[in-house]
């Protein structure tokens, strides 16, 4: 019995480290994916769709030397200044139009990450 325990917990573990793994790799596509999608539904020109692509790039938190993420409060300053040079790029109706399909987006992750600690709760007391 303890050796079938054992050997289901080392299965589901190789099996989500898997799953991360390939997760991480989609996760470039799928963000370039977003980022084109905001770019068609925004109507922007190429000079704007440029700009605001560049911007949205700097977005994603860079890894200081020791392989750190960087700190909530450098991540929010970080937000900010992009938040500030995309209003820049875009026309005050475009800009309007990014922070509601800012707000859709963010709720989509809301309820899946709810569903995930869901579903993770249900595994721990089922």
């Amino acid at each position: 019995m303890r050796k079938q325990i054992l050997s289901l917990a080392v299965a589901l573990l190789i099996g989500s480290t898997v799953c991360m793994a390939q997760n991480h790799q989609k996760g470039k596509a799928d963000r370039e994916k977003r980022i084109e999608k905001m770019v068609t539904d925004l109507g922007l020109n190429e000079k704007q769709a440029k700009d605001f692509k560049a911007a949205m790039e700097e977005m994603r938190p860079a890894k200081n030397k020791s392989d750190e993420k960087p700190s909530r409060e450098e991540m929010q300053k970080k937000k900010k200044e992009v938040d500030a040079k995309i209003k820049s790029i875009l026309t005050d109706e475009q800009y309007k139009k990014y922070q509601d399909m800012r707000k859709k987006d963010n709720a989509k992750k809301k309820k899946k990450q709810n569903k995930y600690c869901e579903f993770k709760l249900n595994l721990s007391y089922g």
